[in-house]
């Protein structure tokens, strides 16, 4: 409708744009004037009070070019006026020799609409009586975006009020004040710039109707038609945001145990200092230590055994078969008439097949191993220090007098956290990572020394990807060095308290406090398989997505909503959605209405929303195949489905009513039309021959 080619000779328009403040008006005018185009991150930015300056026109010469438009073969210079919309200013220039007013209002502000009455339609009659006016509902895409999961999650500014499904004005009603008022009625975005064209030109149709009174004699004004009717606003499907998985906290993972001596299992004296350890953490990460925990007898020997003969006879369940070996009393009495007496491991093994008679091993237990970075291995049997009352099995390990304290400590810290963080003599570090064979810490030490420190990004990748790896070989697959297991509905699931208790608070104090379970062997689980508590497992150990091959998926996120795991439920969560998107539509809309009410009760809130998005943008399908399942939902479900349900019911019938009028007029309509077009003369003055038949 822009037209370059300015001549002189268009019909000049003053249209002003009046409105209450924050609707919208100066982003109307400048996706008009100025073809600006504009972003939703912008749009919902808080709003400040602009004016577009009428004065572009004179500076602006591409301004004044895109004023010039074909309006029905007239050809037209829309020359707009914007104002600002506080109802105390003195807009009495503006509306000076205005050939035409567009009054706005926002689809999302009802007080804005009740103004169009109540002051402005008033103050514009005041100081123009005759001049058109045309009545335009701005900001219509809102009605589909308040919806939709981007929008809503969208920083906005800090004055934003939250729209609520009652705000909502619907095309009608602006179409009601619009008759009030003797105006036609438009609808316009500046986000996707529909009704931006409408709006004026159709303004200036009315402008240049009523100018036609006046210049009866001018030919481009009689082609000039009455505002056309505006089809309704194509209204996309609402999108999905999809879940956010959230993010890990810090030391959320092994590395959270390094400085944490909780169900530490394994005691290294280096230079005559104690470091303490788990053994799990240290073998996934390690092959030496592996090798080390792998002797047949520190595996005979469970470490931090605390057991006493009441705990064992009031709950025998929770505790295996042979604890009755290691009874504390029959311990003590074995201590007691051994007195310092030791044995080697040759001697358990032995005493340990005899099985006529029964065998107490006598502690301290020397085990040899042939390494030369491993001195000595020793089990005894002592006082647990947190636990006064409680005697356990300690592992010690005496390290080679070459390997130094500091240099020790800082290997055990890589093991635990992946990255190369202490501060200490890289040399000497490297030795002792050359002797206890640990790869990745080698290189990463060199190419700190040739100051290539960047290339250990991707050492630190390659040495978690590594562990990960070994974490499902050896803890999830083998049930290496396992110290815990749980009794499931169908089996028993071999675990590890130090890596349960590295990304889970719950089970870091159920382990860690006066519980039976502390104690126990065997720990009742119920209301869940072997293979979701597996899955369980697997996202414990690795802090990944776990594999969801036959795992029931709502028993995994009640028990992940128990154990306080809000990154497990959403990894759920989006394996659901995704399996969900594969199904047909009649399963996948039946899954959602049986999916809703668990989710909600569980804290699966993304799942929760996923399932309603689904069940809106299918509202009608959901009604007429699934109408006995979705009348099972709550009351208020229901009707907060039926609220956003796409499209919603007034789009509808706003399609269908346009449908109806942009239809070609019948044979009969267009005969009535043509015999009431004849009773009218030049001017619209009744012929005088057909007064009596009107």
């Amino acid at each position: 409708m822009v037209n370059e080619h300015f001549t002189g000779l268009e019909e000049i328009i003053k249209c002003v744009v009046v409105g209450d403040s924050g609707v919208g008006k100066t982003y109307l005018t400048c996706a008009y004037a100025c073809n600006a185009k504009y972003s939703l991150e912008k749009l919902v930015k808080t709003h400040q009070a602009t004016v577009w300056a009428v004065d572009h026109y004179q500076h602006d010469r591409e301004i004044l070019e895109r004023s010039l438009c074909d309006v029905d073969g007239c050809p037209v210079s829309m020359r707009i006026w914007d104002t600002f919309g506080y109802h105390d200013k003195d807009r009495g220039f503006a509306y000076r020799e205005a050939d035409v007013i567009v009054l706005c209002f926002s689809v999302l502000q009802p007080n804005s609409l009740r103004n169009i009455q109540r002051v402005w339609y008033p103050e514009i009659r005041r100081f123009s009586p005759t001049t058109p006016v045309v009545l335009c509902g701005t900001q219509a895409d809102l009605r589909y975006l308040c919806f939709d999961e981007n929008h809503i999650n969208m920083e906005k500014g800090l004055l934003f009020k939250p729209i609520s499904p009652n705000d909502i004005i619907i095309p009608s009603v602006g179409r009601e004040v619009a008759k009030d008022i003797g105006a036609p009625y438009y609808e316009s975005s500046v986000l996707n710039h529909f009704g931006v064209s409408d709006v004026f030109i159709n303004a200036a149709r009315v402008a240049l109707i009523e100018r036609r009174k006046t210049k009866f004699w001018n030919t481009h004004l009689r082609r000039i038609q009455r505002p056309l009717i505006q089809p309704p606003m194509t209204m996309p499907v609402p999108g999905f945001a999809g879940i956010k998985i959230a993010k890990a906290f810090l030391k959320s993972d092994i590395s959270g145990l390094l400085n944490d001596r909780s169900e530490c299992d394994v005691i290294f004296l280096v230079q005559n200092t104690r470091l303490e350890a788990h053994r799990i953490c240290l073998a996934v990460s390690s092959v030496f230590f592996q090798e080390l925990f792998s002797l047949e007898s520190l595996m005979k020997y469970k470490a931090n055994r605390r057991r006493n003969k009441l705990l064992c006879q009031k709950f025998p369940r929770r505790f295996s078969p042979n604890d009755s070996d290691f009874i504390e009393s029959d311990l003590d009495s074995t201590d007691t008439e051994s007195g310092s007496q030791t044995s080697t491991s040759d001697d358990f093994l032995s005493g340990s097949m005899r099985s006529s008679t029964r065998h107490h091993p006598t502690f301290p237990i020397i085990i040899p191993y042939d390494h030369k970075a491993v001195e000595t291995i020793e089990i005894s049997y002592e006082e647990d220090p947190y636990y006064p009352s409680h005697k356990i099995l300690r592992t010690y390990i005496s390290l080679s007098s070459d390997i130094s304290a500091t240099a020790f400590h800082a290997l055990v810290e890589y093991l635990y956290i992946g990255s190369l963080e202490s501060e200490v003599d890289l040399n000497e570090l490297k030795k002792t990572a050359e002797l206890l064979q640990i790869p990745e810490l080698i290189e990463a030490i060199e190419n700190v020394l040739s100051n290539q420190s960047f290339l250990n990004l991707e050492v630190d990748k390659k040495f978690h990807q590594k562990r990960v790896k070994r974490l499902r070989e050896l803890a999830l697959d083998r049930n290496f060095l396992a110290d815990i297991s749980f009794e499931v509905d169908n089996g028993i699931v071999f675990a590890h308290k130090a890596l349960l208790m590295a990304r889970c608070e719950m089970m870091y104090a159920m382990f860690n406090n006066d519980f039976i379970e502390s104690a126990s062997d065997v720990i009742p689980f119920p209301g869940i398989t072997v293979r979701t508590f597996r899955a369980l497992q697997e996202y414990l150990y690795t802090g990944e997505s776990p594999c969801m091959e036959e795992v029931d998926c709502i028993t995994l996120i009640e028990v992940a909503n128990r154990l306080c795991l809000p990154r497990l439920v959403n990894m759920v969560e989006a394996s659901v959605v995704d399996e969900l998107l594969t199904y047909e539509q009649d399963e996948m809309l039946q899954d959602a209405i049986l999916l809703l009410e668990p989710s909600e009760l569980y804290n699966a809130k993304q799942l929760s929303k996923f399932c309603q998005y689904i069940l809106s943008i299918n509202f009608r399908d959901v009604t007429q195949r699934h109408h006995k399942l979705f009348h099972e939902l709550p009351a208020d479900k229901q009707e907060l489905i039926e609220q956003k349900q796409w499209p919603p019911v007034w789009y509808e019938k706003e399609l269908e009513q346009y449908n109806s009028l942009s239809q070609p007029l019948s044979a009969c309509q267009q005969m009535v039309a043509k015999s009431c077009n004849k009773n009218w003369g030049c001017l619209c003055f009744i012929r005088r021959g057909k007064r009596e038949i009107c």
